[in-house]
C-alpha cells in the first residue's frame, strides 16, 4: 500500500483550487473546526473547492481537523457522558455536512495547559472515552452512508506530550484510531534560546539534541503502537533565532539572544537561501538543513530532508508523512520531493 502523504490545509489561507496538487496527496486534513460549547464552528469558506477536487481525484480523502494550538473547549466538551454524547453527535453532523471522510482530533494537549487552555486531571481518561464513542458513531454512520470514516489524532513528539494523551502506559486510545499524525516539528522553538533543529529526522550531539523523528517513532513503537499507525510530520516553515556570539561557528546548540519564536514560511525563505548559498548548511547527523549568517539561525525542512523523511517512512513501514501547512510552499517543492520517493517505490 502506498504510504499516506497528508497535507494540513488552512481554510483561512490564500489558496485556490488549482493550487492543490491533489494527484500527489492521499488525504487533506482541513484546519480547523473549533469548539463552541458542545457545537463545532465555524462555517467553512473554501471546503467546496476541495470537494470539487475529490470528484476529479476520487482517491483523495479529507478529514476535518478539530482544535489546534491554543484552541480551548475539549476539556469541558468531554467532561461528562452527557456532554460527550452531544459533542460527538454534533461533531459527526459537522463532518457529514461538509462531506469529509473522517475526523482528526487536534487537542493540544489533554491534561496540560501549555497553550493556555483549560486542563483537567481527568482529560486523558475522557479523551479515551471520546475516541471510543466517536469510533462507534463513525462506524454506525459509515454503514448508513456506505463509506468508511477515518478517525485520527494529532499528537506531540516529546515524551511528556505523548504521556499526557493516555491514562495508561500502553496508549490504549490508539486502538480506536486509524493512525496518529505525530507533530515532529516545533521540537525546538519558542520556549528556548538554545538554537536547534525544529523538525530533524535524527538526534544530534548537543545537550538538547535527543528529540527527533526517529526518537519519537522508537518511543511509540516501544509502547506498543504499530508502525502502520504512525504518520510523521514535516514543517513547511522555519524556526528562527537571532543574536549569536561572534565566535560561534556552529550555531546548532548555541545560545541566541532571542527565543525561537519567529517562524518564516518556506515560500519567504526560498529567496534568502537562493541569494546566500554560502550560508546554507546540511547537518548530516540530524539529516536536517539550516541557514546561518552569523546573526540569524533558521531551522527548516527542504527537498533533501523531505526525501530523507519519505525514505524513513518506507524503510520503517510507517503509515506515512504529513506536513503543516500546504499554502506555506505554493511552489510545491517540498511536497514534490516526498511524493517522488513514494511514487518511485510504487514503480519498483
Amino acid at each position: 500500500m502506498r504510504p499516506e502523504l497528508i497535507a494540513y490545509l488552512d481554510d483561512n489561507r490564500p489558496w485556490q483550487q488549482e493550487d492543490i496538487a491533489a494527484d500527489k496527496l492521499t488525504c487533506i486534513n482541513y484546519a480547523f473546526g473549533k469548539i463552541a460549547g458542545l457545537k463545532i464552528i465555524p462555517k467553512l469558506k473554501k471546503i467546496q473547492l476541495i470537494n470539487n477536487l475529490k470528484r476529479t481525484y476520487p482517491h483523495l480523502k479529507t478529514c476535518i481537523s478539530i482544535g489546534g494550538w491554543s484552541v480551548d473547549g475539549f476539556s469541558d466538551a468531554v467532561s461528562t457522558d452527557h456532554h460527550r454524547q452531544i459533542f460527538v453527535d454534533n461533531l459527526v453532523a459537522y463532518m457529514r455536512e461538509y462531506d469529509f471522510d473522517g475526523i482528526d482530533l487536534d487537542w493540544e494537549y489533554p491534561g496540560m495547559d501549555l497553550a493556555g487552555i483549560k486542563a483537567s486531571s481527568a482529560d486523558a481518561q475522557n479523551f479515551l472515552l471520546l475516541v471510543q464513542l466517536l469510533r462507534a458513531k463513525l462506524t454506525l454512520f459509515g454503514q448508513q452512508d456506505h463509506r468508511y470514516y477515518r478517525l485520527t489524532a494529532a499528537v506531540g513528539a516529546a515524551q511528556n506530550l505523548l504521556v499526557t494523551m493516555s491514562p495508561t502506559t500502553d496508549y490504549q486510545y490508539v486502538d480506536y484510531l486509524d493512525y496518529l499524525n505525530v507533530m515532529t516539528y516545533d521540537m525546538r522553538g519558542s520556549w528556548t534560546k538554545q538554537a536547534g533543529h525544529h523538525t530533524n529526522l535524527y538526534s544530534y550531539a548537543t545537550s538538547t539534541g535527543q528529540l527527533s523523528v526517529a526518537d519519537t517513532v522508537d518511543r511509540l513503537v516501544r509502547n506498543g503502537v504499530s508502525p502502520t499507525k504512525i504518520v510523521i510530520g514535516a514543517g513547511f516553515y522555519s524556526r528562527d533565532w537571532f543574536g549569536f556570539d561572534p565566535q560561534v561557528s556552529n550555531p546548532v546548540g548555541a545560545t541566541a539572544s532571542t527565543y525561537g519564536t519567529q517562524a518564516t514560511n518556506y515560500v519567504d525563505l526560498q529567496p534568502l537561501l537562493a541569494s546566500e548559498p554560502e550560508n546554507f548548511f546540511w547537518d548530516d547527523q540530524a539529516q536536517a538543513p539550516y541557514y546561518f549568517n552569523g546573526s540569524q539561525f533558521s531551522s527548516f525542512d527542504n527537498p533533501r530532508s523531505m526525501s530523507a523523511k519519505a525514505k524513513y517512512v518506507l524503510e520503517n513501514n510507517l503509515r506515512g508523512l504529513m506536513f503543516w501547512e500546504y499554502s506555506l510552499d505554493p511552489s510545491q517543492t517540498l511536497l514534490t520531493a516526498a511524493a517522488q520517493e513514494f511514487v518511485e517505490k510504487d514503480n519498483t
